[in-house]
């Protein structure tokens, strides 16, 4: 689309608004309705794609039925020069601009912002739509304090497959990815509810929960890491609101929070339970003696009045708090020093706490048998607590190696001539890291293991969509093995070529630019020499111009009478021909 152009004789588009990895997003003017509206539209290079037009048409209208005050509205679709939705145009500012200007969001704004959000999602969710991509720049606070989730153009049907969701297409952003997503598992309405998890945890802590020197070092982080606790960050936040965001962010679908919905109830009982609690420090800083002096007995009177009526909300409040919104009931972590570990698990998690596992070498303490726990036995805490088990691997333990960005086999090598045996390899597409190339590993490199401990790899099978480079003009030995590390079969064909010299890539089929699938046949051509540029010579006797044929290797034949001169010439000047290639010449006197 171009600006000043009129789509659909109604949306006149004013200017570009921004751009994304799949679509452009511009700022348009409805004619008919007058006002202004946003208009998105597919790149140019999806346009082609039947699979991706599809898919876009299909979901424009479902997400068109989304009518939640915290979504983006969808108003129209069509597809004209290429598909496009017409959108709701909010002014506003994302959370990506607020955050990059160092504002200080207060936690209980947070809390509701997460509410609203989870609310939008529920919306979605109950027509079978996962957003993919939540994140600070796609939510909108309005002038109006209204909180809106952009970007629903372009989300995952539930249980459904197709080029754009099915496993091994990672999409998202590394920073707020979902472990599935990274793994390049399909999504679900909990991989949504972990990416609000990261937004709400960068809001809180002013850092994201995972970051590294690159996308997949971030993405792998969410596979591998645990986050920091929030409270390290702000030492203000309550229990509850740590507990409702570790939850979010747990690595297991089935351990986070089961709706948006229940999500939202949480986050809108901590903001009550936050709001209520200031109240009361407020009040309370009314007793203050140089205050309460200023104070006449009837104002007095009322102030009690109002302490008493406050004692009575927060109780009724903090009764029908969940376990995980802060309930006061604490538990004694046990003595398990010596215990076998699947025991100590099971002892563990029958008290209701959540288990971590972590190995270490003990010369005391026999193979699989627990040195002890962190927080350390006899501590009491709350029943939601995680609570780690150091597990003994025996007296000798070595540290893993680091294996990522190396090819696997190389990989393997390593592993195995350090002492250890390899595990599972899980191969899965990836955006950045070559096919081959290890993704990630676990253990991470540095755990100190016994010898034989597994080492499992996650290895790249290469992007699940990828651009054909330019091979022209390079060896084929170099052409095939860009090839091969892409994960492409190839065949190499020869043909002359207008100028390419003999021996070099003048070009591929598919051609250089195109998008094609991994499983594609990509055909190499190799050039046998450069074409000959066919010469003028109309006008030319016959002695002339078979001189200036035979001289740059081409072969004429003849018709008419060869004692005039050439009328006519095939191929024209300016063709090209193979050499030895014939030119047909057509005498006149």
């Amino acid at each position: 689309m171009k600006i000043g152009q009129i789509v659909k004789e109604r949306y006149e588009i004013l200017e570009i608004l921004g751009e994304g990895g799949m679509a452009f997003v511009y700022k348009a003017r409805d004619m008919q309705l007058e006002r202004f509206v946003a208009i998105k539209t597919l790149k140019p290079n999806y346009v082609n794609q039947e699979t991706f037009v599809d898919r876009f048409k299909r979901e424009a209208k479902t997400a068109a039925n989304l009518n939640h005050p915290n979504i983006v509205q969808i108003f129209d679709w069509g597809i004209e020069d290429e598909p496009y939705f017409v959108m709701e145009y909010i002014e506003g500012n994302t959370l990506t601009s607020i955050i990059s200007k160092n504002r200080t969001i207060s936690l209980s704004d947070i809390l509701f912002i997460g509410a609203q959000v989870s609310s939008g999602l529920h919306a979605a969710h109950q027509k079978g739509l996962v957003h993919r991509d939540i994140k600070p720049g796609n939510i909108m606070i309005t002038p109006e304090g209204k909180v809106k989730v952009t970007d629903f153009g372009i989300v995952s049907l539930q249980n459904e497959e197709s080029d754009i969701t099915k496993t091994g297409s990672v999409l998202g952003t590394a920073s707020y990815i979902s472990p599935e997503q990274a793994q390049g598992k399909p999504v679900s309405i909990e991989s949504d509810l972990y990416s609000l998890g990261t937004v709400l945890y960068e809001l809180i802590t002013g850092k994201a929960p995972f970051s590294g020197d690159s996308p997949i070092s971030t993405a792998t982080k969410h596979l591998t890491e645990k986050p920091e606790k929030p409270s390290l960050f702000r030492r203000d936040l309550p229990k509850g609101v740590e507990s409702a965001i570790l939850k979010l962010l747990e690595k297991a679908t089935y351990d986070r929070f089961k709706s948006a919905e229940d999500l939202r109830a949480t986050l809108l009982q901590q903001r009550k339970a936050l709001q209520s609690e200031q109240t009361r420090e407020n009040l309370v800083d009314l007793t203050n003696p140089k205050v309460k002096l200023r104070f006449t007995l009837p104002a007095l009177i009322i102030s009690i009045g109002v302490v008493i009526g406050t004692i009575w909300t927060l109780t009724q409040v903090f009764d029908g708090l969940p376990v995980d919104g802060g309930a006061p009931t604490l538990l004694e972590v046990p003595d398990l020093t010596g215990s076998e570990q699947a025991q100590a698990l099971t002892d563990l998690q029958n008290l209701g706490f959540k288990v971590g596992i972590e190995n270490s070498a003990d010369a005391s303490v026999p193979a699989g048998s627990v040195i002890r726990t962190q927080p350390p036995s006899n501590t009491v805490v709350n029943p939601d607590s995680l609570v780690t088990i150091i597990v003994s691997v025996g007296p000798e333990a070595f540290p893993i190696p680091y294996i990522l960005d190396i090819e696997s086999e190389r990989a393997i090598y390593i592993v195995e001539e350090s002492g250890f045996t390899l595990g599972q390899v899980l191969e899965v597409n990836d955006e950045n890291i070559p096919r081959g190339f290890v993704i990630s590993q676990n253990p991470l490199a540095g755990t100190k293991m016994s010898p034989g401990t597994t080492v499992d790899l996650v290895v790249s099978k290469g992007p699940s969509l990828i651009v054909i480079s330019d091979l022209s003009r390079k060896s084929p030995e170099d052409a095939i093995q860009i090839l091969e590390t892409l994960g492409f079969e190839y065949e190499l064909i020869e043909e002359y070529s207008e100028d390419v010299e003999i021996g070099l890539v003048s070009g591929t089929i598919p051609e250089a630019g195109e998008i094609v699938t991994p499983d594609e046949l990509i055909q190499v051509v190799v050039s046998l020499g450069i074409k000959i540029e066919v010469p003028e010579v109309e006008g030319l006797g016959y002695e002339e111009a078979l001189s200036v044929l035979e001289e740059l290797g081409l072969v004429a034949t003849v018709s008419g009478d060869t004692n005039g001169i050439v009328r006519k010439q095939i191929p024209r000047k300016g063709e090209f021909l193979e050499p030895e290639g014939v030119v047909e010449l057509t005498f006149e006197n």
